[in-house]
């Protein structure tokens, strides 16, 4: 199959034909190069602790490597992605600890369709137990595209409220950590319009009697179609007019900043953008980011997500991010195009890592060059 790049390589290693060679690593932390060096003779793989075993036989001479040195402690207890819940809520977290997440995000049920299948007690305890004892720390639960907390349509809009309080309750049954929202769209009305009756729900919902500490997290958007979120004075408004700070917060999506024409590729304007949200919030403050790459360039309004490093974000942007003390310990989702096998998660989650480590901006670490190699096979 290939060379195994990994940060648990010390400098260059070089192992001559026939010489048997065992590594364990974390899943999320290693690349597979498909080059006919090596000969995987066995794997094995163990969900709850997330590592990977892989038992190599060098069929020619071959060099193993570590990419940069002089790295920083890595972000990668909070680094995470979506995942599905095919199979129950359990098999989520699952599902991130084979991937080495620190966090995970889900959706409830279809995030196309408003109807919302009962999860029973008993579904609720399990996870909850599970969740105790997994390596997974904070979960996000993305609310149904379908919501349109500022529509002025009688029936689109009980349907929108309906279905968010439903995913707020389960959200505060289940004790996760953020509820995410796309707080909607203003068509056919007048921005202050849209801004009222987007607080008006938001604030029904924040405000129901149910036992948890969930944070109803508003996403930005992409820009398109008179989206509300897509810049900071506008969020501002809407979280001014909801007035709930103990439980309104903001989730930043990296994409949706470029698309909505936020310039975060330099130094300056990355202060800029992340001061003008960071006002925003207020005090609620932005507890949670979807770190993605941007398909189209600055000012699209598309919402079209890419790998790391492979769109019109680049890999500076991330590097600066991870970096940036402001944001220790909130969860960072990859919500990047993936397969089922889900390799492109843990090639994204690899680059996040290695990014997080590098205390000098290094774009040409070859453990990250490998990742994006292996990208471009499963793009």
């Amino acid at each position: 199959m290939g060379i195994v790049f990994s940060k648990y390589f010390q400098g260059f290693r070089t192992f001559r034909q026939g010489v048997g060679i065992r590594v364990r690593v974390p899943v999320r932390s290693h690349c597979l190069r498909s080059i006919p060096v090596c000969h995987v003779c066995e794997n094995s793989f163990r969900g709850g602790s997330g590592v990977f075993t892989l038992h190599l036989h060098a069929s020619a001479d071959m060099t193993i490597f570590e990419g940069t040195s002089g790295r920083k402690p890595s972000s990668s207890s909070r680094l995470g992605t979506h995942v599905s819940i095919r199979g129950g809520l359990v098999l989520a977290l699952e599902r991130g600890e084979a991937l080495g997440c620190g966090s995970v995000q889900i959706f409830s049920h279809s995030s196309r369709t408003w109807a919302s299948p009962a999860v029973s007690e008993g579904d609720v305890r399990d996870f909850v137990s599970r969740h105790r004892q997994s390596s997974v720390g904070p979960v996000l639960v993305h609310a149904s595209y379908l919501v349109n907390t500022a529509t002025s349509d009688p029936d689109k809009r009980e349907k929108s409220a309906d279905a968010l309080r439903q995913d707020w309750m389960l959200a505060n049954r289940l004790g996760v950590y953020g509820l995410v929202l796309h707080p909607g769209s203003a068509a056919g009305q007048t921005d202050a319009d849209a801004l009222g009756l987007s607080a008006e729900m938001i604030a029904e919902v924040v405000g129901m009697d149910c036992a948890g500490e969930t944070r109803l997290l508003l996403e930005n958007t992409a820009g398109g179609g008179r989206t509300l979120g897509r810049d900071p004075e506008t969020m501002k408004r809407l979280i001014d007019l909801v007035n709930r700070p103990d439980k309104v917060a903001i989730c930043l999506d990296s994409c949706h900043l470029l698309a909505s024409g936020a310039e975060i590729r330099t130094p300056e304007a990355y202060e800029s953008v992340v001061s003008d949200w960071s006002a925003a919030a207020g005090s609620g403050g932005i507890r949670a980011w979807h770190l993605n790459d941007a398909l189209f360039d600055l000012g699209s309004g598309r919402d079209r997500h890419a790998h790391i490093g492979k769109g019109t974000i680049g890999l500076w942007f991330f590097w600066k991010l991870l970096g940036d003390p402001r944001f220790d310990g909130i969860p960072m989702v990859l919500e990047t195009p993936k397969t089922d096998d889900v390799r492109e998660d843990r090639l994204n989650l690899d680059i996040l890592d290695r990014l997080s480590r590098q205390a000098t901006f290094t774009p040409d670490d070859p453990g990250i060059g490998v990742c994006l190699e292996e990208l471009e096979t499963v793009s």
